[in-house]
């Protein structure tokens, strides 16, 4: 009888005479006879499992004899006795000569396997480490081009307060206005836990807010947006669509009456199929016929929805305004509900 911290506590005559008078009473450490520490250390753990169940383990355990020599011994052991009080459990031991050669083998099979998931823990343990590694630079990436993207947005700005020609200007803001939607894209997956791609219902909430509070018309815009998982690699592109399409229905979204009206954004999936639409209450135009600027300007939309493998289609909304669509394939799953803002 031996406790899991290796204190015999009883040995029978056949013990006495195989480990020495020794192994008598509570001062004998079963532990202190193993050969090594390799050794030692799987007699810890084997005492460990033995005191999890009263069933018999089946063990190898490896002993210095009464004579100095290494025996190895067959192993049968089971709970005796729990802990309690401090104390350790107490478990029985039953040792008998290894020398069957089957039971050699099968004791040196259990010991390969050990040892080979050993080897598979710490290749996992490896493997864990270089993920970790592997996110946090890809987190320091989004950090430092979102930064990046903010400082050229910021120099684009003072350039444009400087510009003394109009025509200027109003180029150095739009790209300042598509920076920004870009860098705002990069601070989401540096905050995100994803570095799949953003969701859906927070991206457009985000990019499309920041736009019209740009712009000073906040209170205009209306959001309905699924919580669909946008690819990493359409989130720029999307951005900068979004952009131009909400500047195009601030710009031109005036009802009859010359009063501005609400913009509507939704954002939704149908089976493997994004679908993001831009809505204002305008006079509508015939994107295939071209309306001037405003057409021309769309085509950097048209090469972008292409950039995505998407497709980009004018629409005449309930209202009688332009509504404009961006459909492409939707990578992700599809998460159900929606946000309506």
């Amino acid at each position: 009888m031996v406790g899991t911290d290796g204190r015999i506590t009883f040995a029978n005559r056949a013990a006495l005479a195989r480990l020495g008078p020794g192994a008598a009473g509570a001062a004998r450490d079963l532990i202190a006879l193993s050969p090594g520490t390799e050794a030692a250390a799987g007699l810890r753990a084997y005492l460990r499992r033995c005191s999890g169940t009263r069933s018999s383990l089946l063990g190898v355990v490896e002993l210095l004899g009464a004579d100095g020599q290494v025996s190895r011994f067959r192993s049968h052991g089971g709970l005796l006795e729990a802990a309690r009080d401090g104390s350790s459990a107490r478990v029985l031991l039953r040792l008998s000569d290894s020398g069957d050669e089957r039971f050699s083998a099968l004791a040196q099979k259990v010991h390969d396997l050990n040892e080979e998931n050993r080897k598979r823990r710490r290749i996992q343990a490896l493997l864990e480490e270089a993920l970790r590694d592997r996110d946090i630079l890809l987190r320091e990436l989004h950090h430092r081009v979102k930064n990046n993207i903010h400082m050229l947005a910021g120099m684009l700005s003072a350039a444009r307060r400087e510009s003394i020609v109009p025509e200027a200007a109003s180029v150095l803001q739009d790209a300042s206005r598509r920076l920004a939607a870009v860098g705002a894209v990069h601070q989401m997956l540096y905050l995100g836990n994803n570095f799949r791609g953003v969701r859906g219902d927070e991206f457009v909430i985000r990019i499309g807010g920041m736009i019209m509070a740009g712009a000073g018309a906040a209170e205009r815009l209306s959001v309905m947006a699924e919580p669909l998982e946008i690819p990493n690699d359409a989130a720029a592109p999307l951005a900068l669509i979004l952009n131009e399409l909400l500047a195009n229905a601030l710009k031109y979204g005036v009802r009859a009456d010359g009063t501005p009206g609400r913009i509507h954004l939704n954002l939704s999936a149908a089976i493997s199929v994004i679908e993001l639409a831009v809505e204002d209450e305008g006079p509508g135009f015939d994107f295939a016929a071209g309306a001037g600027k405003r057409a021309s300007g769309l085509g950097l939309v048209r090469g972008l929805a292409r950039q995505i493998g998407g497709s980009f289609t004018v629409e005449r909304s309930p209202s009688g305004g332009a509504r404009c669509v961006i459909r492409f394939q939707d990578r992700g799953r599809v998460a159900t509900g929606n946000i309506q803002g």
